[in-house]
């Protein structure tokens, strides 16, 4: 591209910046003989969450572009702290529907949610700094009209059931256990069933993932162990714990690391900061992209 000096490239910065990111999309793509699309999301927005109109945006920005040019390669940016892990499927079968080689770039953090799209990939790419995240299912509960909170559905499992062992333990030691028998008949049974059934679900659905693509060649039992240990993280610390690309190497994935100082990590590191920077400037819930444009979400319903 000619110079046109420095007046007009300050103008660009400030004025258009998403041509800026296609511009260094194109030359990463052109560079490294692959498609990359990104996907970011505003930690702490809350319409942030991965949902199942994402795939139906991932697929426009997809068509957008040409993937034979680039053999099919398709790279995905994620930058995402999780949501619907249904919704996080669909992703996974858009993007593969669209590719012979599919892989998941992990700059900062994809976690919950994200860390399932990122099982898959073919392969994940991360550097030092990188973070996965326990893949226990985030529930959405409707405390009341003014009042939505949002849970691993472990913790809702334990609580109830604390409960329970709570007031059996004062019944059988002939004490008062008219507290815990209050609490327990302000709970939702149902509810707490439909968390069991989510966490299982997304059990199912990242065995499935492994099974059908990073560890095809892998057997059952290690495929589950690979799934145990991401939730094991998260139930013995907090859902928000990050876990390293060591870490999830050693727990079994297909993890690349890239050495954050190499040409490959840089370029990617500057798509993500000034992406992620545009997103937070913006207030934008989140940002698609690809070297032929981008999908600015200011908001989107969460399926409650």
């Amino acid at each position: 591209m000619p110079n046109r000096g420095f007046i007009f490239d300050l103008m660009d910065e400030i004025s258009n910046a998403p041509i800026i990111h296609q511009r260094l999309i194109k030359k990463l793509e052109e560079r490294f003989n692959t498609n990359l699309i990104c996907y970011t999301a505003l930690f702490g927005h809350p319409a942030g969450a991965i949902t199942y109109q994402d795939s139906e945006l991932l697929e426009n920005i997809l068509r957008s572009i040409e993937l034979k040019d680039k053999n099919d390669n398709l790279d995905l940016l994620l930058h995402t702290a999780g949501g619907s892990p249904e919704a996080a499927a669909d992703v996974i079968r858009v993007c593969r529907s669209y590719s012979k080689r599919f892989r998941v770039i992990v700059p900062n953090a994809a976690m919950s949610a994200g860390t399932l799209i990122a099982m898959g990939s073919d392969e994940i790419v991360m550097s030092d700094t990188s973070n996965l995240g326990p893949i226990d299912p985030q529930m959405i509960f409707v405390q009341s009209k003014d009042v939505v909170i949002m849970r691993p559905a472990k913790s809702f499992i334990d609580a109830y059931f604390d409960l329970i062992n709570n007031a059996r333990a004062l019944i059988a030691s002939k004490q008062p256990a008219t507290p815990f028998l209050h609490l327990l008949d302000r709970q939702d049974p149902s509810w707490i069933i439909e968390c069991v059934r989510a966490r299982n679900a997304t059990v199912n659905l990242a065995k499935e993932q492994l099974k059908a693509n990073m560890l095809k060649d892998k057997s059952e039992e290690e495929i589950a162990e690979a799934v145990n240990k991401f939730l094991e993280v998260g139930d013995k610390n907090t859902h928000g714990r990050s876990i390293s690309p060591d870490e999830a190497k050693a727990f079994g994935l297909n993890i690349k690391k890239e050495d954050k100082y190499g040409e490959f990590w840089n370029m990617i590191w500057e798509i993500y900061v000034r992406i992620e920077y545009y997103t937070r400037n913006k207030r934008l819930a989140k940002y698609l992209l690809s070297r032929n444009g981008g999908i600015d979400v200011q908001a989107m319903p969460m399926g409650i």
